[in-house]
């Protein structure tokens, strides 16, 4: 425990990116209106690109070495990066992923904890461990990259589906910003690999060496993080736009038709009123039957109301009308 600990500029610059970080999926984790798998997977990926840096950080201001902190607690977070980013761009893009694809994007990180664990277990020593590490950080390079090209894939195959299906109605999304997020990503790799071997075969055994990739990693976390939620709020909006435009256009199409006022229009118009006034279409247990209790009529004759004046059976129209009061409640929260 001796020794004076290294603090310097570019490792209390590193420090700001690792606070944001922690402060940004805090506020992910505790707030209800982030509560999303979209999002979780953008705050798993920020957490560990900011745990990654925290790691090192410890490493080179000298905490690890003063307190004599064992290497098998080292953790690979960067064989975590990617493969949360990945499953993060398959929700934002509105594609589903299989749990079995999930644990392959996860091997990775178990078998480099499996690595981590056996060569401190076995005590291996350098320079043997030196060049064990050093193929080890090279393989992680490698499927960072891999990562990286099947994501631009991913983007690539959705924006020419867009293309293709102009007409289609579906809410498209954004994906400029993610092309520009993975030209960040390959820039640091490169630098990710320039010092890997000045570290490993110039033997410039400094950690200062991986500044430009801490300070570079600390750049993504705000702009990602940031950049992230903006874009699914923008999302979102638009997808509370498009589904309040086919709420009014459902309504205009089966609004009632003018005409005469005769009996069962009269009665049809009060049940309408009411339900929609005393918010009845909330209860649980509303239903065809319940419906023609209330106004002493049959089922029959409620639901032959219904298709005269509204062309539309009864499930549908109280579906149309949750669907309209959820609308609501989202605009609001």
């Amino acid at each position: 425990m001796n020794g004076a600990l290294n603090y310097n500029f570019f490792n209390t610059l590193i420090f700001s990116g690792i606070i944001y970080g922690l402060v940004f999926c805090t506020r992910i984790l505790l707030n209800k209106k982030y509560t999303s798998r979209t999002r979780t997977f953008l705050m798993f990926t920020v957490l560990s690109m900011t745990l990654s840096n925290l790691q090192y950080w410890l490493i080179d201001i000298g905490l690890r070495e003063r307190y004599e902190v064992p290497k098998v607690f080292y953790v690979q977070f960067e064989l975590l990066i990617l493969p949360f980013f990945f499953l993060f761009i398959c929700g934002y893009l509105k594609q589903r992923v299989a749990k079995k694809y999930i644990l392959l994007l996860m091997a990775p990180f178990f078998l480099g904890m499996m690595y981590q664990i056996s060569t401190y277990m076995m005590e291996i020593q350098n320079p043997r461990l030196t060049g064990y590490n050093f193929i080890a950080e090279v393989l992680t390079i490698s499927y960072s990259l891999l990562l990286i090209i099947l994501i631009f894939m991913k983007i690539f195959s959705y924006e020419k589906r867009k293309v293709s299906n102009l007409n289609n109605r579906k809410i498209e999304v954004n994906t400029v910003w993610l092309k520009q997020i993975l030209i960040i990503g390959i820039t640091i790799c490169a630098i990710w690999v320039l010092t890997t071997q000045l570290f490993y075969l110039k033997g410039q055994h400094s950690f200062q060496t991986y500044y430009p990739l801490w300070i570079g990693i600390s750049i993504v976390i705000y702009w990602i993080g940031n950049k992230g939620v903006m874009e699914l709020k923008i999302a979102r909006e638009r997808e509370f736009i498009r589904s309040r435009k086919k709420t009014i256009e459902f309504s205009n199409r089966h609004s009632t038709p003018m005409g005469s006022k005769g009996k069962g229009l009269r009665l049809f118009e009060k049940m309408v009123s009411e339900i929609e006034e005393q918010q009845l279409y909330t209860n649980p247990n509303l239903s065809l039957q319940t419906v023609a209790d209330k106004y002493d009529i049959s089922t029959g004759y409620l639901s032959q109301l219904i298709s005269i004046y509204r062309g539309v059976k009864l499930a549908s129209y109280l579906n149309f009308l949750i669907t309209y009061v959820l609308s609501i409640y989202h605009s609001i929260n």
